[in-house]
């Protein structure tokens, strides 16, 4: 049970529901298994990186900024020529595919969804990178030799066993591997309880809403055998301004996304990205960089 467990709010105010892997996966998917190219439109740029993105002075378009951020994380992780990397949580594979092209890696993408899994692969295969795509949960998969980095941006904050996550990543790891978590972390506990907003949120992604204060997550990266070696805090003016450029690429696509998925879908989109943009007063966006050392 994670130790964030509220008892004294009902249920649809209620995050940290525990469900069996199938039930998580058909979950996840409520919001995941769209036709890619609602997502695509959506996030624009060349990767699709479904996540804050940079926006630095002189920053102005989907590519530069979704580069900019996954940089970051390359340069946080030590990421160097000849290293397996596993993405977890991976999406449409836009970042596993630019870190393994531009870094020289080999990649490994787990998704739970058969969408993504279809239009990744696709998309890997085009562009000739060195990265596979593999439909599982995270407490179904075993890597078949351990690997130098695991990666999840705004991931962790749905699963509910986030200490046998971190358990998993350090057995998966070689001595010396690196565990990077980009997540929203609570500034203080009393924010798990759910406003109606925020009850919106949790059922646009299925119910699967997981977060916590970075103090939990450190200590169950400690408990797992994890060193903390960094914490990068990313100021919340990165994340309002990839909502908003989200926004605008949904006006600007209206017509195809609501051929897409429906004017009612569409219409719930874009409340959701205004509820998200307005809760992260509540939180904290951070990258931890964890490491094997024994």
């Amino acid at each position: 049970m994670a130790s964030s467990q509220r008892t004294d709010v009902r249920p649809e105010h209620q995050l940290y529901h525990e469900y069996t892997t199938d039930v998580d996966q058909a979950r996840t998917n409520v919001h995941y298994e769209q036709p890619p190219e609602f997502f695509l439109l959506i996030t624009g740029g060349e990767w699709n990186v479904y996540s804050a993105n940079l926006w630095d002075p002189g920053t102005e378009d989907d590519t530069a900024s979704q580069q900019a951020k996954l940089d970051l994380i390359a340069r946080l992780a030590g990421l160097e020529k000849g290293m397996h990397l596993i993405d977890v949580g991976c999406g449409w594979a836009g970042p596993l595919t630019y870190l393994c092209d531009t870094y020289g890696l080999t990649g490994t993408g787990l998704t739970l969804s058969p969408t993504q899994k279809g239009y990744a692969e696709e998309r890997i295969a085009r562009r000739g990178t060195d990265a596979k795509i593999v439909l599982s949960h995270w407490e179904d998969y075993t890597p078949p030799e351990q690997v130098d980095a695991i990666y999840t941006d705004e991931v962790i904050v749905h699963f509910f066993n986030l200490g046998g996550f971190f358990t998993k990543c350090h057995d998966w790891l070689k001595p010396g591997g690196v565990m990077i978590n980009k997540e929203l972390h609570l500034k203080h506990p009393r924010h798990a309880k759910l406003d109606r907003g925020g009850e919106f949120v949790s059922q646009i992604y299925g119910d699967t809403g997981n977060y916590r204060t970075l103090a939990e997550e450190t200590r169950l990266a400690n408990d797992a055998g994890f060193d903390i070696e960094r914490v990068h805090h990313i100021e919340r003016r990165h994340y309002e301004t990839t909502i908003d450029h989200w926004l605008a690429n949904m006006h600007k696509h209206a017509g195809e996304l609501k051929a897409m998925v429906g004017d009612q879908h569409y219409r719930d989109f874009r409340v959701y990205l205004r509820l998200a943009r307005h809760i992260q007063r509540n939180v904290t966006l951070d990258v931890v960089v964890c490491r094997r050392f024994d």
